[in-house]
């Protein structure tokens, strides 16, 4: 890929914040009333659905807008799945080893071959009447699924923190994965509504999700499916291990090794992150404002916010609240949920360098 500058935005008309500060959702003009944030955007196609309440931003929408720089392609030069097909298990060409996105959703069971988002990184399409986009980003091993109300995603070409950069095809606003909220363009300030999915293998979905389809290879674009540009997860190798990110960062830290996946979440007022491989070992960690359960199943994580003095602790896969001796399972605490986002250190806190994180 090649770097160039960071590119002028149309900005949208929010006021931006400052750092910290969670960005309010503008009221979304629609695209006739203000222009897209980037030139040569697919536009004006159904109307984009967004969260009742904006999502935490540690950076302000004019700083992720400087930051940003284009990562070669043009505007869907990569280009999404639209028209996805799904096979059985039996007809999916998958080694247990191999990475997928699971998502279940209205009754709905798939998973996503890595193999096959690095080519593509968006899949859209409608699961029980609502238009659904499964994202996924190289460079920063994010997977994330969201609400797109009656439009589509679509991959922008622009990246900042090594991050996917997504736009909608209904005002052409301008949307990094991560942070889930436009920075740029008629809806700049609204976040949207994210769909939990899983970061794992193949084996272990399977055995979960014995019934799941999968997003089969007849995506209608001529690729090379068993070839990953970057490296390998079965085995891990290439950019996926090394100690460096592609692209330039608007914070770094140096806590973990780059490419070490953490489990992070946010809220309108803040952000939490929880190094994977320490919380397999430990099976719940907190922090000031959140507690985190591992799930061996799935070898992921599942985040929320504390409240009162309800005290857990972990026994053999399950979370026991103390005063009551009850028991729950990982994705069952009687707790307010947060979205958990699997992904590199380096991505994670470039975004929010104000996170908690176990001491």
């Amino acid at each position: 890929m090649t770097v160039f500058a960071s590119l002028a935005l149309v900005a949208g008309p929010a006021t931006a914040g400052g750092s910290g500060e969670t960005q309010p959702a503008n009221g979304g003009e629609s695209s006739q009333e203000a222009e897209p944030a980037l030139p040569g955007l697919n536009t004006g196609q159904g109307e984009i659905e967004t969260a009742a309440e904006a999502l935490v931003l540690q950076h302000s929408p004019q700083d992720f807008v400087e930051s940003m720089m284009s990562g070669g392609p043009p505007p869907d030069g990569i280009p999404s799945i639209d028209e996805p097909e799904f096979v059985s298990p039996g007809d999916a060409n998958l080694s247990a080893g191999d990475i997928v996105i699971g998502l279940e959703y209205e009754g709905v069971v798939r998973a996503y071959p890595q193999s096959i988002l690095v080519h593509h990184e968006i899949v859209n399409h409608e699961i029980g009447g609502e238009n659904l986009a499964v994202t996924y980003c190289p460079l920063t091993a994010t997977a994330q699924a969201f609400k797109s109300g009656t439009t589509t995603m679509g991959v922008s070409g622009r990246l900042v923190n090594s991050n996917l950069v997504m736009y909608d095809r209904d005002t052409g606003s301008i949307w990094p994965q991560i942070g889930a909220t436009a920075v740029a363009g008629p809806r700049k300030g609204e976040s949207l509504e994210e769909v939990n999915v899983h970061w794992t293998t193949w084996e272990n979905w399977l055995e979960t999700h014995p019934d799941t389809e999968v997003l089969s290879t007849d995506t209608g674009h001529l690729r090379n499916y068993n070839r990953d540009p970057y490296g390998s997860y079965n085995p891990a190798g290439g950019y996926y291990t090394s100690d460096r990110s592609m692209f330039p960062v608007m914070h770094s830290g140096d806590r973990y090794h780059a490419k070490r996946m953490v489990v992070g979440g946010r809220t309108s007022e803040r952000a939490v992150y929880f190094d994977r491989e320490t919380l397999r070992e430990a099976g719940m960690q907190r922090t000031e404002s959140f507690i985190a359960v591992y799930d061996d199943a799935l070898d992921t994580g599942f985040i929320y916010e504390k409240h009162g003095d309800r005290r857990f602790e972990y026994d053999d896969g399950r979370a026991v609240e103390v005063d009551t001796g009850n028991t729950f399972a990982p994705e069952e605490l009687p707790l307010p949920s947060v979205t958990p986002i699997e992904g590199f250190y380096f991505a994670w806190i470039a975004f929010y360098p104000q996170s908690e994180f176990p001491q």
